[in-house]
C-alpha cells in the first residue's frame, strides 16, 4: 500500500503544548484531537406525541422587507405560550391541505415536498403534537407572499429577520424560534441563522445548499442539470409566476399583475439560468453565496448531508461545518437528497436497499431533532448537545465520530500518489520527464446544456478523435483504508486554448483491473448486506481561469506551463485491501457538465521538478468508530 503520511507535526505541537503549558494563556491552549473529546450523551428521549391534542390552523399576512409575507400556523389549541418551529419555503404554492392527517407518518426521506406529499402533516405529527407551534412561511414571490422571487438573495435574508421577529412576539409564542428544512428550505434555515434575529435559538438545515453559484457550478464549470437553459432557475421561476392557486385570496389580483410586469423573469431564467456558460462568478452569484457569512451564525446548528447526494452535492458542507463557531452537530451518511436515517432493529446489518441500519449512533432521527429543539427552544436540560460532534457514515455502513469534519490537517493522515510518465500512481515521484497530451473537445457550445439538441456524434465524441483522456493506476492497497475528506489533484500542464475545462475521475478497481461494482451478500435474516456503491469513487472539475480562486480570475497562459489544484467532493469511503485506485484525467464529463470551452489540446507536463500528485485524506485508526461506551446490562 502507498505510504501514509502520519500526523507528526501535530504530535510535536502536542509535546510543545505540554512543555510550555505553564507559559500559555487559556485561549492559546492547543485543542486536543477529536479522539480525546468527551463522549456525547445520547439517551434523553423526547416526550411522546399527544394524539388527543386539538390542533388549530391560522393564516396571516405580515410585513417583510417591502412585501407581505404569508404564513400559516399550526399549533395546539389554547393560549400557550408555545415555542415555535418554522420553515421558510417556496414549495407551498399549491395551497393548504384539506385536512391534517396527524396520525400518518410520511416517509422520512421526502425533501422539497409540496403539501400534497404530507409535508405539513409530517411536521405537525412530529412537533405540534409535542407542544410546539409550527409556522410555514412562503418565500417572497411564491405561494401567497407578494413581491418577486429573490432566489436566496439579501431580500430573503431580510425577510427572514422580520419573519423570525414576528413569530417570536406573538401572544401564543414563548419567544423562542427555530427553523428546519431540507433542500431549499434547508438553505433558508441557514439564512435565518445569518439574519440573526434575537428570537432565533436554533436551526436544522438538511441537505442544504450553502452557495447558489456552487449549486450550479463547480469552480467555473457549469453543471448540465442545474445550469442548462430550462434547468433549476427556470423551475423555481415558473413555479413563482403563478402567485397562488387560491383566487379567493385578497392579494391574488394585485400579485398577478405585479409579478407579470415587475419581476425579473428573463434575468432569472436566462441570464442567470444557463445563457452564460463561462462559469463567471459575477455579482449576482456572489450575493447568493452564504459561505462568507458563516461568522454571523451564533445559534446552535444541527445539520445533515447525504454523502451520496448529487443534487445538493457534499461540497456544500466541505468547509461550512468546520467554519461554524456556534455549537454544532453534523450527521453525514450514505444517502441521497434525503433526511437522515434512523436506527432500526429490523435488520442485523446495514442494508443499502432499505436503508435499514441497527448501528445509527444517534438513534431515531426524529427523536434526536426533537430533543435538539427541546434543548434550545424549551430550555430542557437534556445533556445531549453539550459538545460539538460529527457523526459520519462510511460507504461500508460503519459510523465514525469526530469533532471536525472534514478532519483537520493535524487530525488526518494522507496518502500522496505521484502521476508518472508511464501511467502509474506511484508512492515515489517520477524520475522521467514526458509530455502527456489529450484532446479537449467541447460537446455542447450551442445547446446550453440541453441534451435533446445534440447530435449522436455530439453525445459520443463530438467530432473529436485521438486521445481524449489519460489514465493512471496505483498498486493494490495492502490494507483496508478509510478515505475521509476532500481529495486533491495537483497538476502541472499547458493548454493550447485560453478557455478549457479540467476533469478528473477516481474509480476503485480490482487487482486484475476490473472496476469495483456493487457487491452484495445475503445476511442470515435474508437482508442485503452492502459493500460498495459501484459508482465513481470521486471526481472534480476546474475551469483553470479560476485556478487561483473564483474571486481571482486569471487568463490561462496559452502554450505556457501553469499549475492547478482540483478539489474532489467530500467523501467517507473504504478502499479494501487488494483494491487499486484508478485516476482518469480529461476535459469532458458527459451529462454532468456543460462543455462550452474552446477546442484545443491540454498537456500534462510530467517531470521530476513538477508537481503532479493525487492526495487522498485518510481517517486514522484513533478516529475510526463512534467510540461509545458499551451498554450496561441490568442485574437480575
Amino acid at each position: 500500500m502507498p505510504p501514509v503520511n502520519v500526523r507528526a507535526p501535530f504530535m510535536v505541537l502536542l509535546l510543545l503544548a505540554v512543555t510550555l503549558a505553564g507559559c500559555l494563556a487559556d485561549d492559546d491552549t492547543v485543542r486536543p484531537p477529536a479522539a480525546d473529546t468527551s463522549i456525547p450523551f445520547l439517551d434523553h428521549l423526547a416526550e411522546v406525541q399527544d394524539f388527543d391534542l386539538e390542533l388549530v390552523e391560522e393564516a396571516f399576512l405580515l410585513a417583510g422587507e417591502g412585501v407581505q409575507l404569508h404564513a400559516r400556523i399550526v399549533k395546539p389549541a389554547g393560549e400557550g405560550p408555545f415555542p415555535v418551529i418554522a420553515q421558510f419555503t417556496p414549495y407551498t404554492a399549491p395551497g393548504k391541505n384539506a385536512e391534517l392527517r396527524t396520525l400518518i407518518e410520511p416517509p422520512a426521506d421526502l425533501v422539497g415536498y409540496t403539501q400534497g406529499q404530507f409535508s405539513e402533516d409530517y411536521f405537525a405529527w412530529q412537533f405540534v403534537r409535542r407542544g410546539y407551534a409550527f409556522a410555514f412561511g412562503d418565500v417572497r414571490g411564491t405561494g401567497d407572499s407578494s413581491g418577486c422571487l429573490d432566489l436566496r438573495g439579501a431580500l430573503d435574508i431580510a425577510d427572514l429577520y422580520k419573519f423570525t421577529g414576528w413569530l417570536g412576539t406573538q401572544s401564543w409564542s414563548n419567544g423562542n424560534v427555530g427553523f428546519i428544512g431540507g433542500s431549499y428550505p434547508g438553505s433558508t434555515a441557514h439564512m435565518a441563522a445569518i439574519a440573526g434575529n434575537p428570537h432565533l435559538k436554533a436551526v436544522v438545515p438538511i441537505v442544504a445548499s450553502t452557495s447558489f453559484y456552487h449549486y450550479h457550478h463547480n469552480d467555473g464549470v457549469p453543471y448540465s442539470g442545474q445550469h442548462s437553459l430550462g434547468g433549476t432557475n427556470t423551475g423555481y421561476t415558473t413555479n413563482a409566476i403563478m402567485p397562488t392557486v387560491n383566487p379567493q385570496h385578497a392579494n391574488y389580483g394585485s400579485r398577478y399583475v405585479e409579478e407579470g410586469t415587475q419581476c425579473p423573469y428573463k434575468e432569472n431564467m436566462l441570464d442567470h439560468g444557463g445563457l452564460d456558460q463561462t462559469g463567471d462568478y459575477y455579482e449576482w452569484w456572489q450575493e447568493r453565496n452564504l459561505r462568507p457569512l458563516v461568522p454571523k451564525i451564533k445559534v446552535p446548528v444541527l445539520m445533515a448531508q447525504g454523502l451520496a447526494d448529487w443534487n445538493v452535492k457534499p461540497d456544500h458542507i466541505a468547509t461550512w461545518y468546520n467554519d461554524l463557531e456556534a455549537p454544532k452537530t453534523l450527521i453525514a451518511g450514505q444517502w441521497g437528497h434525503a433526511y437522515p436515517a434512523s436506527k432500526s432493529d429490523d435488520c442485523d446489518g446495514y442494508d443499502i436497499a432499505t436503508r435499514c441500519d441497527p448501528a445509527v449512533p444517534y438513534g431515531d432521527w426524529w427523536n434526536y431533532v426533537s430533543v435538539f429543539f427541546d434543548t434550545h427552544l424549551k430550555g430542557i436540560e437534556t445533556a445531549m448537545f453539550e459538545t460539538d460532534v460529527a457523526w459520519v457514515q462510511a460507504d461500508d455502513g460503519t459510523w465514525h465520530r469526530s469533532v471536525d469534519w472534514p478532519l483537520l490537517e493535524e487530525e488526518r493522515d494522507e496518502i500522496v500518489l505521484h502521476l508518472t510518465h508511464d501511467g502509474r500512481l506511484s508512492e515515489t515521484a517520477t524520475t522521467q520527464a514526458a509530455e502527456r497530451p489529450w484532446n479537449a473537445c467541447p460537446r455542447d457550445r450551442e445547446t446550453y446544456g440541453q441534451w435533446a439538441l445534440r447530435t449522436l456524434s455530439d453525445n459520443t465524441q463530438g467530432g473529436c478523435s485521438g486521445t481524449l483522456e489519460l489514465v493512471f493506476e496505483s498498486e493494490p492497497f495492502t490494507e483496508t483504508t478509510y478515505l475521509s475528506g476532500v481529495p486533491l489533484l495537483d497538476l502541472t500542464l499547458k493548454s493550447s486554448a485560453s478557455f478549457t475545462h479540467l476533469v478528473w475521475r477516481m474509480d476503485l478497481v480490482h487487482a486484475n483491473g476490473t472496476r469495483i461494482e456493487v457487491e452484495v451478500d445475503t445476511a442470515d435474516d435474508g437482508s442485503s448486506v452492502y459493500h460498495h456503491p459501484g459508482q465513481r469513487e470521486n471526481y472534480g472539475y476546474l475551469n483553470p481561469t479560476y485556478r487561483e480562486g473564483l474571486d481571482q480570475p486569471k487568463d490561462v497562459p496559452v502554450d505556457q506551463p501553469y499549475t492547478a489544484t482540483i478539489d474532489g467532493y467530500p467523501q467517507e469511503d473504504v478502499i479494501e485491501a487488494g483494491w487499486k485506485v484508478r485516476l482518469t484525467v480529461r476535459s469532458h464529463d458527459d451529462r454532468r457538465t456543460i462543455e462550452a470551452f474552446e477546442e484545443g489540446v491540454n498537456t500534462l507536463l510530467v517531470d521530476p521538478a513538477n508537481v503532479n500528485t493525487l492526495t487522498l485524506p485518510v481517517r486514522p485508526a484513533d478516529l475510526q468508530g463512534v467510540r461509545l461506551p458499551e451498554p450496561v446490562e441490568a442485574s437480575a
